[in-house]
């Protein structure tokens, strides 16, 4: 009896052990699993292109070189931003959290507001990143231990909440002014116009286009569209230009078909818009032309 009870000790021993190994194995793959996507696993390039020409290429144009006097060039500049100290932390915050104030690119001051893009994935925006950093000769300027962004960097950039200013304020940290640290010229400023039968002609295009998102009020739709209208316009636009906020609404909407609407119907939206947000109509319309745009300051 003795040797039996020790042989069932002996054996129930073996079958915990195996049991032990087996839970562990397990727990070690789950982490392994659970761990953040590998460079190598990263694959952005067809999600980085795609992001980019629906959220990006409005503004800073498909061929990177953005819009003279309203959008800064991204060809480039990108890259040699980058390579700065914190370069790498900064570009991820600058499309999480937006921008706003004047910058200099290449000598030439843009004085406008980039939207925040955080309602985008975390693998959409170092996809879209990563596409810019090697675009349009790029990534010949990149440093020679360049790493791909990943959507974990992007992740754990959430958690700072900056606001657009802050953003700014962390640029000219790791960017000079410009060339000798002088801001280049800005473009002479214009009265903002639009006509009240130009904000009308955008209201019928908001009802049938923009309604069922955003309200009958701007900020009451049904389906999560942001405030159009009060404090939430003025946080991302008023220190900005007519042009960031013509080009944003062209590049996002409607949601289903962005940019696919006539430049005159998003010049008379752009109007309707002015018209609910306490500008006063004029007697000239607002231009569909975006370096006329860019003089006209929302500011008050």
């Amino acid at each position: 009896m003795g040797l039996r009870k020790l042989a069932q000790r002996l054996a129930a021993s073996v079958i915990v052990a195996l049991a032990t190994v087996a839970f562990y194995s397990a727990a070690s793959m789950q982490r392994v699993k659970s761990q953040p996507t590998a460079q190598a696993e990263f694959q952005w390039q067809d999600l980085g292109a795609r992001v980019f020409d629906a959220s990006c290429g409005v503004c800073h144009q498909p061929n990177g070189l953005g819009v003279p006097g309203a959008f800064p060039p991204l060809a480039g500049h990108v890259a040699e931003t980058f390579a700065q100290r914190n370069g790498r932390e900064y570009l991820v915050r600058l499309v999480l959290f937006g921008l706003e104030g004047a910058i200099v690119v290449n000598g030439n001051t843009f004085d406008s507001a980039m939207p925040p893009w955080a309602q985008l994935g975390d693998d959409e925006i170092a996809a879209a990143l990563d596409h810019v950093l090697t675009a349009w000769g790029n990534d010949k300027l990149l440093p020679p231990d360049f790493t791909p962004i990943l959507p974990s960097d992007v992740a754990a950039a959430r958690a700072q909440r900056l606001t657009a200013g802050e953003v700014l304020a962390l640029r000219r940290e790791i960017i000079p002014t410009g060339p000798g640290g002088v801001a280049g010229t800005a473009p002479a400023p214009t009265a903002l116009t639009f006509t009240a039968e130009q904000a009308e002609r955008g209201e019928a295009s908001y009802q049938r286009n923009c309604q069922d998102c955003h309200g009958t009020t701007l900020d009451n739709g049904e389906f999560g569209g942001a405030p159009l209208r009060g404090s939430y316009f003025r946080q991302h636009w008023a220190n900005g230009s007519v042009a960031a906020l013509y080009s944003k609404t062209k590049a996002t909407m409607p949601p289903d078909r962005p940019g696919q609407l006539s430049d005159q119907t998003y010049v008379d939206l752009t109007a309707f818009l002015l018209s609910q947000n306490g500008y006063a109509a004029g007697d000239k319309e607002l231009p569909r032309d975006l370096e006329a745009q860019q003089t006209m300051s929302l500011k008050k």
